[in-house]
C-alpha cells in the first residue's frame, strides 16, 4: 500500500480517537517512505499525546528535513515546531516560497502571529503584505495588520484595520478589544454603544463575551464610569475562569518542591558550557512593569531584545522527557532535578544563537521564568537575573484587568490572584536566600522616577557600560508586542499607581488577603 493511502487510514483511526492504531499506520507509511512529511507529523502529534516528548521532537525535526512544499503541510511543520520552540527552523519553514504563495489567508494570518510570538515580526509583516495583497479585505489579515501597527508604535495607522476587520467578520471580536486599549476613550470618542449591542448578540459563555466585557470595561474605565466598569470586569472574570483549568493548589506543590530541591547545595555545582551570549533573564509577575525593563535594555547597543520565550523550559522538556506546555509543574520539578544540566546548557546555546541575534547580550522576558531561577543559573552560570518590583495591588489589579493569551490563568478571580501573588513572593525569597547577589530587585517605582539611576544599576549588574539611549524609551525604533505595547512606548509614566482605588471597596477581598500574607499597598 502506497504511503499517502496509509497516511489516510491513520488519519481516520486518529480522527476515531484509536491512536494507537493511529500511530502503527504512520510507522508503516514511513517504513515505506521516511521522509513521507505529513506520516511524520502525524507520527509527532501520537507520540506527543502518550508523552514520548523527545520522540516526537525528533519526528518534527524529521518532518522540517523531508522540506514538504503543500501549503497545509508546511503549516503543520511550523506548528510542530512551534510546540518545541525551534524558532530558527520555524522562521526558515515559512519563509519557504510555496507557503506564502500557496496559503489560504487565513492561513497567512495565522502564521504570521505564530512568527511574531517569537520575535520574527518583519518575516510576520512580510507574510500579512503578501496575503493582503491577494485578498485585501480578509478579516483575519486585516485584524493581525492592526496588530502589526499597534506593536510598532502607530495606534493611529491600527485603528482603520481593525474597524474593517470587523465589519467583514462582526464576530471577530479581538478588534473590539484591541481598539479600546489603543487609546484613552473619551465622552465624544468611544465605543460603549457598539460594545454594549455587541454583548447582547454574544454567545454567553464563549470567548466573544470575554473580550466584549473586557473591551467595555476599559472604556467605561476610562470615561470614570466605575459602576459600570466594574460590573463588566466582574462579567469579564466570570467568563473567563469558567474557561480556564487552574488549581492554586498546584501551584502551591510547585513551589515547595522547587524550594526543596534547590538548595544551596544542588545549586553549588553548575554547567560549564559557554553560551554564545549572555542572557538577561527579566522576571516578576505580569504586569509588574518586565515590558519597560526590557525595552530600556534594547536601547543598548549591545543588546538584543529577544522578548517572552519559553526557549529555556523548552530545554528541560526535552531533558526529562515530559512536555509541559503550562509551565513547570511539581511532577515536572521532580523530574528535573536528576536531568544532565550540561545537556541543558548545550540545547539552550544552540537557542541563544537565533534569540541574541548576534548580540553579546539579550533579554528573554517571560515573566514566570521567575519558577526557574534555580535551573537557570545551574545551567547557565553565566545568566543575570533581573527581578521587577510593583506595589503589590497595582500589580494585582492590573492582572486582574487584563486578558492574557493563555498565561496568568490565576488572574480572573480575587483569592486565587492573591494566592499566587503571595507564592510569588515566597518564591522570590527563595531565590533571594539560595542564590543571594544573582538577582537584582528592580523597584518599578525607582524605575519610573529615577530612570538614569535605575539603568545604571541594571547595567552594572547585566556587565554593561551605561548608555544614555537606554532611557529613551520613547524612540520609535523596535517592537513591543505584549499587552503593555501602547504604555511602553509613553516615557517613563508617574500616573500609573493606584488605578484600582475607584474599585477599593470591591476589592476588599483582594487587598485583605494580601494583606493577611504580609503584602500590603504603600
Amino acid at each position: 500500500m502506497i504511503p499517502d493511502q496509509l497516511w489516510l487510514r491513520a488519519e481516520a483511526a486518529a480522527d476515531r480517537k484509536e491512536f494507537a492504531a493511529a500511530e502503527a499506520l504512520y510507522r508503516e507509511a514511513l517504513s515505506a517512505q521516511p521522509t513521507h512529511a505529513a506520516s511524520l507529523i502525524g507520527l509527532s502529534t501520537m507520540l506527543t499525546r502518550r508523552r514520548a516528548h523527545r520522540d516526537a521532537h525528533a519526528a518534527a525535526l524529521r518532518a522540517f528535513d523531508a522540506r514538504p512544499v503543500q501549503p497545509p503541510l508546511v503549516y503543520a511543520v511550523a506548528q510542530r515546531l512551534r510546540y518545541f520552540h525551534e524558532f530558527r527552523r520555524l522562521t526558515e519553514c515559512l519563509a519557504w516560497p510555496e507557503f506564502a504563495d500557496g496559503a489560504p489567508a487565513d492561513v497567512l494570518a495565522r502564521a504570521a502571529v505564530m512568527l511574531s510570538s517569537i520575535g520574527a515580526h518583519q518575516q510576520a509583516s512580510d507574510l500579512v503584505e503578501r496575503g493582503l495583497e491577494r485578498t485585501p479585505d480578509n478579516a483575519a489579515l486585516l485584524h493581525v495588520w492592526g496588530n502589526f501597527q499597534v506593536f510598532r508604535g502607530d495606534p493611529d495607522a491600527a485603528e482603520p484595520h481593525y474597524e474593517a476587520s470587523l465589519r467583514k467578520d462582526p464576530l471577530l471580536f479581538q478588534n473590539a478589544l484591541m481598539l479600546a486599549n489603543m487609546r484613552t476613550q473619551t465622552p465624544e470618542r468611544n465605543h460603549v454603544p457598539r460594545l454594549r449591542q455587541q454583548l447582547s448578540q454574544a454567545r454567553p459563555g464563549g470567548p466573544g463575551e470575554v473580550y466584549l466585557a473586557y473591551a467595555l470595561f476599559k472604556e467605561l474605565h476610562d470615561l470614570k464610569d466605575h459602576a459600570g466598569a466594574w460590573a463588566a470586569l466582574q462579567r469579564a472574570c466570570r467568563t473567563k475562569r469558567g474557561q480556564v483549568n487552574y488549581k492554586l493548589d498546584d501551584d502551591s506543590r510547585l513551589v515547595a518542591n522547587l524550594e526543596g530541591i534547590c538548595t544551596p547545595a544542588f545549586l553549588a555545582e553548575t554547567s560549564a558550557i559557554e553560551q554564545p551570549a549572555v542572557p538577561i533573564f527579566i522576571v516578576g509577575m505580569h504586569r509588574s512593569g518586565t515590558t519597560l525593563l526590557e525595552r530600556m535594555l534594547a536601547g543598548h547597543r549591545d543588546v538584543g531584545d529577544a522578548g517572552e520565550t519559553s526557549a529555556f523550559h523548552a530545554q528541560m522538556e526535552l531533558a526529562t522527557d515530559i512536555a509541559s506546555p503550562a509551565g513547570p509543574n511539581a511532577d515536572f520539578v521532580r523530574a528535573a532535578a536528576g536531568v544532565g544540566f550540561d545537556d541543558v546548557a548545550r540545547g539552550y546555546a544552540e537557542s541563544a544563537r537565533w534569540l541574541s541575534r548576534g548580540r553579546p547580550w539579550f533579554t528573554e522576558k517571560l515573566p514566570q521564568n521567575f519558577f526557574n531561577v534555580g535551573f537557570i543559573a545551574k545551567a547557565l552560570p553565566q545568566a543575570r537575573f533581573l527581578h521587577l518590583v510593583r506595589d503589590p495591588v497595582d500589580t494585582c489589579f492590573s492582572n486582574l484587568r487584563t486578558l492574557f493569551s493563555g498565561a496568568a490563568l490565576y488572574s480572573y478571580d480575587q483569592a486565587e490572584l492573591a494566592g499566587f501573588y503571595l507564592l510569588y513572593r515566597r518564591m522570590m525569597a527563595h531565590w533571594h536566600a539560595v542564590l543571594p547577589g544573582r538577582v537584582l530587585d528592580v523597584s518599578y517605582d525607582a524605575l519610573v522616577e529615577q530612570p538614569e539611576a535605575m539603568a545604571r544599576r541594571v547595567a552594572a549588574h547585566c556587565g554593561l557600560a551605561f548608555e544614555p539611549a537606554m532611557v529613551d524609551i520613547e524612540r520609535s525604533t523596535g517592537v513591543v508586542s505584549t499587552p503593555s505595547a501602547n504604555v511602553a512606548r509613553q516615557g517613563f509614566r508617574r500616573d500609573r499607581g493606584r488605578a484600582w482605588t475607584p474599585y477599593a471597596r470591591e476589592l476588599q477581598p483582594l487587598v485583605d488577603a494580601l494583606a493577611d500574607g504580609g503584602c500590603q499597598s504603600a
